[in-house]
């Protein structure tokens, strides 16, 4: 019998038996050899993450690693401007966040080897595994890999005690304008998909409309819908046995997410955006990525775990022509609206929870083109990483003279999201099953950053 990856018993899920709501591991089984040994509990340092994809590839030369002492051709148009921490330089369209160096992390020797364009490299970020297939033409979703957020949805369930989803997509689950997923859950079924939040507002003063799945038909209210669900009790005992259909087991954790999402307001209270004083609002900017993050500081605060937030639909980071007027249009509402998430949670004392992940698929390339752009690059860029218990003010690895290839430290993405999994208290050699009962490692072998782990 295929054992659906949804409804199978922990042990016949993970290789380590993931105990209590991720806070710790105890005993695990080893699906190769089927004992059991004891390993140490992880302990879980964060609370959530809020995962910021510069869809398109933001270009690492005029952010993280200018580099201002190289031929024109390679260092461009912008200035490198000092930080608040010694010896640092970035972009100069990045004033604020330049005066908050000491609340984040940068890497700066991110590299991986899968294909230079945008589909394996937002596969990679989104689950930690390369994948050559996937392109619009090819695989348009991840289809063996689970994305982080489902992956921790499965472990933790896909509701939390509060009554939110664990993983929410700002606006949708989709990369590229719709044209691939990368952010699905592959085998783990669609209750581990991502909820999706909806359309941002635009400015500061614009409400955000509510989800059609937090809202009760017309003619139904809580009372009747109460009534509906104790009938589906009846009828769905009254169906239990051998020969039982297992699809009634995929459907009931639909029903029961529904459920959950229409009768307990916490939800629908974090998506009420006009709830937040405008001052607030204006902050983090009139920009969908200003806007964005407001919606998200509200959703971890409401206790969502993994929030992805892709405001840029289209991929406008990738500027194979006109890069600088690119970047000079992009960089400031994103320098503006981090450094207010990143303010805003350290003045609520929730940074210490929080991870804040900036991440793109790609940097581009060193040389400057014809068309004053820069294409596709894979070989070196950067991520920038902060709060959830890790360090501050840390710069791991570098870069050649140009910004070629790492010249120290190298760091892969599976480093990035082993160091997520690590602070959100989930062992990265746990492994899933799908419909043939094959393992699955929720990650490639892959150790967390040890220079950010405090």
């Amino acid at each position: 019998m295929i054992l659906d990856p949804v409804l199978s018993d922990p042990p016949a899920l993970t290789r380590r038996q993931f105990l209590g709501s991720g806070v710790a591991l105890g005993a695990f089984v080893l699906p190769t050899t089927g004992q059991t040994e004891a390993v140490a509990p992880v302990r879980r340092r964060a609370k959530g993450i809020i995962v910021l994809l510069l869809e398109g590839g933001m270009s690492h030369l005029e952010s993280w690693d200018p580099k201002p002492a190289a031929p024109e051709q390679i260092r461009g148009e912008f200035k490198a401007i000092p930080t608040t921490r010694a010896g640092l330089r970035i972009g100069e369209h990045l004033p604020l966040l330049a005066q908050q160096a000491r609340l984040y992390n940068l890497l700066r020797s991110v590299h991986c080897d899968a294909r230079n364009d945008h589909s394996p490299g937002l596969h990679l970020a989104l689950t930690g595994h390369e994948n050559t297939e996937a392109g619009v033409s090819m695989q348009r979703v991840n289809l063996h890999h689970p994305a982080q957020g489902a992956i921790l949805a499965r472990l933790l369930g896909v509701m939390t005690p509060g009554g939110v989803p664990r993983f929410v997509a700002l606006p949708k689950r989709t990369q590229l304008g719709g044209q691939v997923c990368y952010a699905s859950p592959a085998f783990l079924g669609a209750a581990c998909e991502a909820f999706e939040a909806g359309d941002l507002p635009l400015t500061a003063t614009l409400p955000m409309r509510a989800p059609p799945g937090l809202l009760l038909p017309g003619d139904v209210d809580l009372r009747r819908l109460q009534d509906r669900s104790a009938l589906k009790g009846v009828l769905d005992r009254l169906n239990r046995g051998p020969d039982r259909d297992p699809a009634w087991g995929r459907m009931d954790a639909h029903y029961q997410r529904a459920r959950q999402l229409l009768t307990g307001p916490r939800m629908l209270r974090a998506l009420d955006i006009s709830r937040e004083p405008v001052t607030v609002r204006e902050r983090f900017g009139n920009s969908p990525v200003g806007q964005g993050l407001v919606v998200a500081r509200r959703l971890v605060e409401a206790g969502v775990t993994y929030v992805l937030v892709n405001p840029y639909s289209g991929a406008p980071w990738d500027t194979h022509t006109q890069n600088f007027t690119g970047h000079k249009r992009l960089l400031p509402p994103l320098d503006r609206a981090v450094a207010a998430l990143l303010t805003d949670l350290d003045q609520r004392g929730m940074l210490e929870d929080i991870l804040v992940l900036v991440i793109s698929e790609m940097g581009r390339t060193p040389l400057v083109n014809k068309q004053a752009g820069r294409d596709h690059w894979t070989a070196a860029y950067s991520v920038m990483m902060a709060g959830g218990g890790l360090t501050r003010g840390q710069v791991v690895g570098s870069t050649t003279s140009g910004g070629q290839e790492p010249s120290s430290r190298p760091v892969t993405v599976s480093e990035i999201l082993a160091t997520v999994y690590h602070q959100l208290g989930v062992d990265s050699g746990v492994v899933v099953y799908d419909q043939q009962q094959r393992p699955v490692p929720i990650l490639p072998e892959a150790k967390p950053v040890s220079e950010l782990i405090a």
